[in-house]
């Protein structure tokens, strides 16, 4: 009996053993899976982290390219609309000049067929006073006064048509007046753009540079991008900056054609 009794505790220990061993075995490979798992874990977790870098890049860089296209686009109704706006003046200036040359002339006529009438009487009545009446001379006065007063304002309407064709000329040209001079009116960093307060009523085209000046001192240059009637919108030239210095409100900014 006993040594049935050893026998089966024998054999007992030896299943408890094998059991045991195959136990171990099983946990060191669940053990492993888990690890694995872990490490699949964090590297799908990178991968995601990397898409949602990748994809929050490209919606900014969506979101830039809109911007410059939008810009773009105003940029190019903008110079259009400067376009048209300068060749409809130079139509009314045109209209106005032909006008005025057709008052002048017609006065003209009148004053030189008064002149001749007055000729006529002199010659058909030599017998009375060769002085033209009151009246007569009141009505050649007036004409005449007239006419000075058409003359001069014709000669001003000549001049603003060239000065709006020279104008139109050096919108075409990509030129501006050298030494024209304004100020910074507001700066949005964000952007780096500036507002001023040129226009192309002062000549500013696109894509002109002016410098940009605080008191005596050069700070740096902008680049000229959209023009409206009585401002424009500028891009800063980050890199004609010094280092640690900013455009402010209220700087000056002039044209040069030969930049020092």
């Amino acid at each position: 009996m006993g040594k049935i009794l050893l026998f089966v505790s024998l054999a007992v220990t030896a299943v408890t053993a094998v059991l045991g061993f195959l136990n171990q075995g099983t946990f060191k490979s669940k053990l492993e899976a888990l690890a694995q798992a872990n490490q699949e874990d964090q590297t799908t977790k990178g991968n995601l982290e990397k898409t949602s870098t990748e994809l929050k890049t490209a919606k900014n860089d969506l979101t830039t390219v809109t911007a410059e296209k939008e810009q773009a686009l105003a940029q190019a109704q903008t110079a259009q609309s400067a376009a048209d706006q300068a060749k409809a003046k130079a139509t009314e200036l045109e209209a106005q000049v032909s006008s005025k040359e057709g008052e002048i002339s017609k006065l003209t006529a009148d004053v030189a067929a008064k002149e001749a009438e007055l000729a006529q009487l002199k010659e058909s009545q030599p017998a009375q006073s060769s002085e033209p009446s009151a009246d007569v001379q009141a009505q050649l006065q007036e004409k005449e006064t007239l006419i000075t007063k058409l003359q001069e304002d014709l000669n001003t309407s000549k001049e603003a048509l060239a000065q709006a064709q020279q104008r139109d000329r050096d919108r075409q040209a990509l030129k501006m007046r050298d030494g024209l001079s304004g100020r910074v009116l507001a700066v949005n960093q964000a952007w780096n753009f500036v507002v001023l307060n040129l226009g192309d009523k002062n000549g500013v085209v696109n894509n002109a540079e002016m410098l940009v000046k605080r008191g005596s001192n050069l700070i740096g240059k902008v680049r000229i991008t959209s023009v409206e009637p009585a401002t424009s919108i500028a891009d800063i030239i980050v890199s004609s900056l010094p280092q640690g210095v900013s455009i402010s409100p209220g700087d000056s900014v002039i044209f040069q054609s030969v930049q020092e």
